[in-house]
């Protein structure tokens, strides 16, 4: 059984704390310092609110507050009537003690011409290539093994720009990355644990 605790951020797999894709592909993001913190959590806010709205428009709920979010939704529904996919997973929760990964996975199922798709949804200024490569292949490694048994031809990153555009980008599998990370991850677990 897995259990997300979002306030801490933490997955847990049959009592046992694991991580999750994004902490494991940490190593992959550049941390640039600001001299404007509050702008960082603001882009979080406004990306949890964009996802939060998405999933209302999948299960054709109302979308009660869009207040500066209107054109990234545009750019969803047009997505959406470009590409009709049918989503399996929505927000889909998953983890495997054997990977030591865990994650929720924005979007899986099929497109219009019947390509079995992971769509993870982007909401910031810009998409940088390595943390989408261990993202999207972290994704589909969970998938392969889970229940589901989810075999994705295809991984894309889904980017809404705030003028009502998106894009559609291609994302290539890469175990290699994320072996790396998830071996940055063990190490750097295990130093922690020694003091």
């Amino acid at each position: 059984m897995i259990l997300f605790d979002p306030d801490t951020h933490t997955y847990t797999v049959d009592g046992i704390v694991i991580p999750s894709v994004t902490t494991v592909c940490r190593f992959l993001s550049v941390d640039l310092k600001s001299d404007k913190p509050w702008l960082a959590q603001q882009a979080a806010d406004r990306g949890t609110r964009i996802h939060a709205a998405c999933c209302a428009i999948d299960y054709d709920c109302a979308v009660e507050d869009t207040e500066g979010i209107e054109g990234y939704l545009l750019a969803y529904r047009r997505f959406l009537k470009d590409y009709r996919p049918d989503w399996e997973g929505i927000e889909y929760l998953t983890g495997n003690l054997e990977l030591g990964l865990a994650g929720t996975i924005d979007r899986w199922g099929t497109l219009y011409d019947g390509t079995p798709v992971i769509v993870d949804i982007k909401t910031g200024a810009t998409l940088r290539d390595a943390p989408l490569r261990g993202q999207l292949t972290g994704y589909k490694r969970l998938l392969s093994n889970d229940r589901v048994h989810f075999h994705a031809q295809k991984l894309f990153a889904l980017h809404l720009v705030k003028d009502g555009t998106y894009t559609l980008r291609p994302v290539q599998q890469d175990d290699a990355l994320l072996d790396a990370c998830l071996y940055l991850e063990k190490v750097t677990r295990r130093k922690s644990n020694v003091k």
